[in-house]
């Protein structure tokens, strides 16, 4: 394997800032951010779209509510060990009531615009709703077949999470990239691979590898967050004014949530 390393050495830098997960929430090795935090970008756009309902915008409302169940989708991923547990009922929740939403806005806007039209062409209106229905169903039939491998995935990804915390990077990084072959680019695999090449002193591939993350997923803040931390601890002061570039595009591009410790060093 690519970076199958056996460390011998203590790195210079201290590996308690890798310890959380996902690592730009830092802080102790316990220190994993509340569901509170990872469901704030969601509940700004459910607060759009009841914004948008209110005033009538039911197009504007759905896309915000289809921004939210992105972002559920995303906080799913980001925590596979946490997903499954009561904790995550809120999620589970918010998830319910927006698919409903979306649901029942649809539905009434279907009848609202056929009321000055023939009865004929009302039933033809939710004909079509009840059409758009069926194919979102049977969109998300497939998408359940597929969901054994994400699990597998999933697996693999808690695997190498508990390796890490453990200090043993080498049975994370074999895990990590036996994750890539599977699903190239995979955010939390490559995320990984990047806090593993850090905490065994390569900060130059690790700068590589954020690289390739930021580039194949975009929307994915804790690629521009590390990216930010390595810039930071590896150049100081130097490299303040980049990392705070790329600290700012994942809170302004991808709705990131406040990093206590990149305000405290970049602000």
């Amino acid at each position: 394997m690519r970076y199958c390393i056996l460390v011998l050495a203590v790195f210079a830098v201290s590996t308690g800032a890798f310890a959380s997960w996902w690592w730009p929430f830092g802080g102790k090795e316990d220190d994993v951010p509340r569901i509170s935090e990872l469901l704030e970008p969601a509940s700004r756009f459910i607060d759009a779209a009841s914004d948008y309902a209110d005033d009538g915008k039911i197009d504007e409302a759905v896309a915000e509510y289809r921004k939210a169940l992105a972002e559920l989708d995303r906080i799913e991923l980001e925590n596979p060990d946490r997903a499954d547990k009561p904790e995550f009922a809120t999620v589970r929740n918010k998830r319910a009531y927006i698919e409903s939403s979306i649901d029942s806005m649809l539905l009434a806007q279907a009848r609202n615009n056929a009321r000055a039209v023939a009865v004929s062409d009302t039933t033809e209106l939710e004909k079509k709703y009840r059409e758009e229905l069926r194919a979102r169903k049977e969109a998300a039939t497939p998408a359940a077949a597929s969901r054994p491998a994400d699990k597998g995935l999933k697996a693999k990804m808690l695997q190498a999470k508990g390796d890490f915390k453990r200090k043993d990077y080498a049975a994370a990084s074999a895990t990590v990239e036996e994750a890539l072959k599977e699903r190239p680019n995979y955010a939390p695999a490559l995320n990984l691979r990047g806090l593993v090449e850090f905490a065994t002193g390569h900060a130059d591939l690790a700068e590589k590898t954020f690289t390739q993350l930021i580039r194949s997923n975009p929307d994915f803040y804790p690629g521009y967050y590390n990216m930010a931390r390595i810039i930071f601890k590896t150049r100081g002061e130097a490299g303040r004014e980049a990392a705070l570039r790329y600290y700012d595009a994942g809170r302004d591009h991808c709705n990131g949530p406040e990093d206590r410790y990149l305000e405290e060093k970049l602000r």
